[in-house]
């Protein structure tokens, strides 16, 4: 069975129910997707920015409550780690210069180390990486 790997930009697709995303990640066993912990970092650390910045009460009631919906979704999914062999594998590409941003660094490393296959639609960063497979699940399937 193929393993994928959803990033953050996917992800925040699926939170707001973008159809072809949903259509993409419902194909699939739910065992056979997961999402990394740095997408549960940088989605941690976009609510607490979004938080700090509310004006109203209004407003950071509307926030906190898409956290949690967040928070609510993660518990259905299988959260990857980042073990030792992942960081030595995001050093070792850094290296590499490949002109791609530290959190896709690492999220291609645990990618690699887990055997999966990146789901984006960053195609065009995720390809740099060498021995890397990636798809795009935000088009329609044809």
């Amino acid at each position: 069975m193929k393993r994928y790997l959803v990033d953050t930009d996917l992800f925040s697709l699926f939170l707001l129910r973008h159809p072809e995303v949903v259509v993409s990640v419902e194909r699939h066993e739910m065992d056979s997707v997961s999402t990394s912990i740095i997408t549960v970092e940088e989605m941690w650390h976009g609510w607490m920015a979004a938080i700090s910045k509310s004006k109203t009460a209004e407003h950071l009631a509307r926030v906190y409550q898409r956290f949690t919906n967040t928070i609510n979704e993660l518990k259905h999914w299988r959260i990857e780690s980042f073990p030792t062999a992942a960081i030595e594998r995001f050093h070792s590409l850094k290296k590499q210069k490949l002109n791609i941003g530290a959190n896709d660094l690492k999220i291609a490393a645990i990618a690699l180390e887990v055997g999966a296959i990146v789901a984006t639609r960053n195609l065009r960063d995720f390809q740099r990486v060498p021995g890397l497979v990636s798809e795009d699940w935000s088009k329609a399937i044809g």
